[in-house]
């Protein structure tokens, strides 16, 4: 098998994956804008335990939003993403930080209503909380359905 990982800015903080990415998405929320410090998220989505980290002391665990879903995995460096639980059902790393992986195409556009550059593709796009989880529905059905394949 082989393993792909992310990395934060630093190089501090790893994550590891030898499984294809079934689902990516593009988060345009003010929450993920402030911490990836770009104009969106690019998210690649696994079933929780298909991502590890190398080292559990380097990660800070925090929920940016309350009442949220989601907690994220900081590293304690450079404060830069490394992984994301979802209901503790979902794993997401940033798709940008990972190299020599094809990614798979970008299934939705999420929480576009504040973006704030406009993405000419012709991706899905949802604006508010309940467009974005209906948008979402399929594709994380799809990784939590999919048996786990290694990538070669």
């Amino acid at each position: 098998m082989t393993d792909f990982e992310t990395r934060c800015k630093c190089g501090q903080t790893t994550a590891r994956f030898s499984i294809k990415p079934r689902a990516r998405f593009r988060c345009h929320c003010t929450k993920c804008q402030s911490v990836y410090k770009s104009s969106y998220a690019d998210a690649l989505v696994f079933r929780r335990g298909q991502v590890r980290i190398d080292d559990s002391d380097k990660i800070k665990w925090v929920h940016t939003k309350r009442p949220s879903p989601l907690i994220r995995g900081l590293c304690k460096t450079c404060d830069a993403p490394v992984l994301a639980h979802f209901f503790g059902a979902l794993s997401m790393v940033p798709a940008l930080s990972v190299s020599g992986l094809e990614l798979p195409p970008v299934n939705c556009d999420i929480y576009y209503r504040t973006r704030t550059k406009d993405i000419d593709d012709d991706v899905p796009k949802y604006a508010g909380a309940m467009a974005t989880y209906a948008g979402l529905t399929m594709p994380f059905l799809g990784v939590l359905l999919a048996t786990g394949r290694s990538v070669r």
